[in-house]
C-alpha cells in the first residue's frame, strides 16, 4: 500500500550545477507538474543553477549575515536551527535530503518534528562516510532515517544492515533533452564533462590524450566544466601550457547546451577516481556517444557499461588502457557507432518518468508505514 504525496521538502546545500543538484531539480519539477506542493531548502545560492518549475518554492535556510559572524560551532547550530524552524512551519509529509552534510543536518534538525526523513547517498561512501566521527553519526542518526535511496549496490553494502533493510536502489534520472537529441556526424573531437577537481582526475585523460596525439594528431580534446577551490584547474592549465598542447586541448567552462555541444563528438571519456552515479556519463550515453569510463567505485559507471557493448571500462588511474580504448573507437568506427546506439537504448531506463515513478512509489510506501 502506498500513501498519496501532497507536500514534500528537499534539502541540499545549493542548486549549483552538480550531480545531486541536477537530480533534485528534475524530481522537484516532476512533483510540481503533478500538483504536489514542493519546497527546496538550500544553504546558499550559486552563480549557475538548475531551473525550477514555477510551482517549486525555493527557501533559504543558510546563515544570515549576523549568524555568519558566529564561531564555527555557532554557525553549525544556526544551520540546524534554521532548517528545524522551516520544518515546524511548513510541516511537509517527508523531508528528502541529498549528500553527506545535508543528510546529517536533516536527521538532527528533524528530531522531534514528526517529519520522516529519507536520506540519499550520492557519492562513494568510502570517501564521504568514513572516520570515527562519521561512523558515530551514521549509527546515531542515519540508521534512524525513515528510508534511504542509494545509487548502486556497492554503496548500499557500505552501511549497517539496519539502514540497508529500509533502503532502495534507484538510478539517476537523465534529462529527456539528451534522449531526444540527435547525434551529428562525428568530428575528430573527444569530450569530457565535470568539475575540474581532483576526484575527476582530468589530468589522467589529458596525459592519455597526449599519447594518442602521437598516432592521431588531428584529434582535439574538449573539457567542459568549471574549477573549484582545490587548484586542480590551475594544475591542468600549467600542464597543458608546459606540454605546448594549447592548440589541441580546449577548456570550455560551463555550458547549458551540452546536448548540442557534444552532438558531433567522436567519443566521451570519464576519468574519475571515484563517483556516485556519473550524470555526465549518463547524458553522453543517452545522446548516443560511444563512451569510455574508469571502472571507479562505487560502481555507477559499471552499472551502465557492459564492456564493448554499451561502452568501455578501463582501470582507474592508468593512462595506457585509456589511450587504447580511445584508439579502439577511432580504428573501429562502425563498432563505435553500434556501441553508441546500444548506450542510448540502455539509458531508456533512466528516463525521468520511470525514475520519478520509482521515487514516488518508494516515498509513498515509506509514508504508509508511518
Amino acid at each position: 500500500m502506498s500513501k498519496e504525496i501532497q507536500k514534500v521538502m528537499f534539502h541540499l546545500n545549493s542548486l549549483g550545477k552538480g550531480g545531486a543538484e541536477r537530480v533534485v531539480s528534475l524530481l522537484a519539477n516532476e512533483f510540481a507538474k503533478e500538483g504536489t506542493e514542493v519546497i527546496i531548502a538550500t544553504e546558499w545560492y550559486s552563480e549557475e543553477e538548475y531551473e525550477l518549475e514555477p510551482g517549486v518554492r525555493r527557501i533559504h535556510v543558510g546563515l544570515s549575515e549576523q549568524q555568519e559572524e558566529g564561531s564555527r560551532i555557532a554557525r553549525q547550530w544556526f544551520r540546524l536551527l534554521n532548517l528545524r524552524k522551516l520544518l515546524q512551519q511548513e510541516k511537509p509529509q517527508v523531508l528528502l535530503s541529498f549528500c553527506v552534510k545535508a543528510n546529517y543536518r536533516a536527521m538532527i534538525a528533524s528530531k522531534g518534528t514528526k517529519t520522516p526523513v529519507i536520506v540519499s547517498v550520492r557519492n562513494d561512501p568510502k570517501i564521504d562516510y568514513v572516520g570515527t566521527v562519521n561512523r558515530w553519526m551514521n549509527k546515531l542518526f542515519l540508521n534512524k532515517a525513515a528510508g534511504c535511496v542509494f545509487q548502486t549496490q556497492e554503496a548500499k553494502e557500505f552501511f549497517d544492515p539496519v539502514l540497508q533493510q529500509k533502503s532502495i536502489i534507484i538510478c539517476n534520472p537523465v534529462n529527456e533533452k539528451y534522449l531526444k537529441a540527435r547525434r551529428k556526424k562525428a568530428e575528430k573531437k573527444i569530450v569530457t564533462v565535470g568539475r575540474l577537481v581532483a576526484q575527476k582526475n582530468q589530468l589522467l585523460l589529458v596525459k592519455a590524450f597526449e599519447q594518442l596525439l602521437k598516432k592521431y594528431p588531428e584529434y582535439h580534446l574538449y573539457l567542459y566544466g568549471d574549477g573549484s577551490d582545490d587548484e586542480r584547474k590551475e594544475q591542468l592549465l600549467e600542464y597543458v601550457a608546459g606540454q605546448k598542447l594549447w592548440e589541441k586541448i580546449h577548456f570550455m567552462g560551463l555550458s547549458s547546451t551540452l546536448e548540442q555541444d557534444m552532438a558531433d563528438a567522436a567519443m566521451f571519456v570519464l576519468s574519475s577516481d571515484y563517483e556516485g552515479m556519473p550524470n555526465a556519463l549518463m547524458e553522453a550515453m543517452a545522446l548516443g556517444l560511444p563512451v569510455i569510463s574508469t571502472d571507479c567505485p562505487c560502481g555507477g559507471s559499471g552499472y551502465w557499461i557492459e564492456h564493448k557493448v554499451t561502452g568501455q571500462l578501463v582501470p582507474v588511474g592508468e593512462e595506457g588502457p585509456m589511450r587504447q580504448a580511445m584508439e579502439y573507437y577511432i580504428e573501429n568506427p562502425d563498432k563505435a557507432l553500434e556501441i553508441g546506439e546500444n548506450a542510448k537504448k540502455r539509458l531508456q531506463e533512466a528516463a525521468i518518468d520511470k525514475v520519478y515513478g520509482k521515487w514516488k512509489n518508494y516515498i509513498g510506501k515509506v509514508l504508509a508505514k508511518g
